[in-house]
């Protein structure tokens, strides 16, 4: 349970703000409890509070412009709006001005103590969100900005003319190749950088549960929905929110988003009330587009709404020389966080990352990286440090049957040889699907000398 927070509770009604007083007391909240807006003014002026409860109408103003005040004297304030009944058109506004939740007359002091626990949870987390943005913030512009071929120099110039731009953007491009590291950058290099950034894989969440994980809920609304919540979108108030694998969103969906990137509202689950937002919306899909809309699995009409300013991500694989970039850069990562030496990859471990498809592109890549980094005791990365899928027949045998003069000496040449030749002919069957033919073309010998050397090797 939060103790010791500093809680302004602003009544005009005496009996309910004592009783409101003691509750909080009890719970271990220091209170301050005041009936007039301007002694809460001056309270805001002097003293740094954790959480704000208001009541809408007050004697001399109205708890609206104490939100104002609030907000502006300290962002990471909670506040919860009381209200009446007949004043719901108010809370709403309330809850616009920024106000994290309203509670209508009359209510269980208890349950006050039970929302404010949950706004100071909420502001707590937003805290953590910000000091983790501050703190990676130059972290993850390095990564995206790490290589210089032609493709990921184009994107980087349209981020940096997105900066003075609201435009929503659409990302495509395979799984893996750093689509959300470029949200985040367009999302911090603009004038909403301030604000949150907030992000959702539509394809990680049921089609049941993604709509009230975007647009929230409200009390009663489905089986379980014991309290409202708040959606992605309204999180998202005057930031940005960064839609990854929309592609994978049901048609029903994909309406409500329609709905929103034209009119900037919604409803939340159950309610009839449309919440107004203001939100850059970037999307990103690892699926084509244009052949869903074709095939009628994505609304053509949404589509042309996302991709205002497209940008697609190339593979590792067609990023040159961006591959050792990146490697370089995320041993040194993962070597300063485990506090060891900056590992030196040898020639062929090189050769191998340059030629190697990296199916999985930079995602693969940082891991691969952080498992080697993890597991290595030697201070140079060779081919034994990679994993098996990454090597080739070739890579294998170099491991396999590489000697080490210095410690490996004396051998049993013959013996070593046969084995090298067993494994080039294994080899070759493997992958001539044990066709003779063709794994004697690989080792450019004959199939009759191919024949006889696996009867008399009793390899066949």
């Amino acid at each position: 349970m939060r103790t010791n927070a500093f809680v302004l509770l602003v009544d005009d009604n005496d009996e309910l703000r004592d009783i409101l007083a003691e509750c909080l007391a009890n719970d271990h909240y220091h209170v301050k409890a005041l009936s007039r807006a301007c002694d809460a003014e001056d309270a805001l002026r002097d003293t740094r509070f954790d959480a704000a409860v208001f009541d809408v109408r007050l004697p001399d103003g109205n708890g609206l412009d104490l939100i104002k005040k609030a907000r502006a004297s300290n962002p990471d304030m909670g506040i919860i709006m009381i209200t009446g009944f007949a004043e719901m058109d108010l809370a709403i506004d309330a809850v616009r001005l920024g106000a994290d939740d309203f509670m209508k007359k009359p209510f269980n002091p208890d349950e006050l103590q039970v929302r404010l626990q949950e706004v100071l949870n909420k502001r707590q987390v937003y805290r953590k969100y910000e000091e983790l943005v501050s703190e990676k913030h130059s972290e993850q512009h390095s990564e995206a900005m790490i290589g210089h071929c032609p493709a990921m120099d184009k994107i980087r110039d349209t981020i940096k003319m997105l900066s003075s731009s609201d435009s929503t953007v659409l990302i495509t491009g395979e799984t893996g190749t750093g689509k959300e590291v470029v949200a985040k950058m367009i999302h911090y290099s603009g004038a909403r950088a301030q604000y949150p950034f907030v992000s959702i894989n539509c394809g990680a969440i049921p089609e049941e549960l993604l709509e009230s994980e975007l647009f929230g809920h409200v009390k009663g609304a489905f089986t379980g929905a014991i309290k409202g919540r708040i959606g992605r979108f309204e999180v998202a108030h005057k930031g940005t929110i960064f839609l990854d694998e929309i592609g994978d969103m049901s048609p029903n969906l994909q309406v409500k988003i329609l709905r929103v990137l034209q009119e900037r509202c919604f409803e939340p689950v159950g309610s009839n009330d449309p919440v107004e937002v203001d939100v850059r919306v970037i999307a990103a899909t690892h699926r084509d587009f244009e052949t869903m809309v074709k095939r009628g699995e994505f609304r053509e009409d949404l589509y042309y709404r996302l991709n205002v300013i497209p940008i697609h991500l190339p593979p590792l694989r067609e990023r040159d020389d961006d591959v050792l970039q990146l490697a370089r850069h995320f041993i040194q990562h993962h070597c300063q966080k485990n506090n060891i030496p900056a590992l030196k990859m040898s020639k062929e471990v090189s050769h191998r990352f340059m030629t190697y498809a990296w199916p999985g592109n930079v995602r693969e890549l940082q891991n691969v990286i952080e498992r080697i980094v993890t597991f290595n005791s030697n201070g140079v990365i060779n081919l034994d440090d990679l994993p098996e899928k990454m090597l080739s027949d070739i890579d294998r045998i170099d491991r396999d049957f590489s000697v080490n003069a210095g410690e490996d000496f004396p051998i049993d040449l013959k013996a070593m040889v046969d084995e090298y030749e067993n494994s080039l002919i294994l080899s070759a069957l493997a992958r001539a699907n044990g066709n003779k033919s063709q794994a004697a073309e690989l080792l450019s010998i004959k199939r009759t000398t191919l024949v006889e050397k696996m009867k008399k090797k009793a390899l066949g």
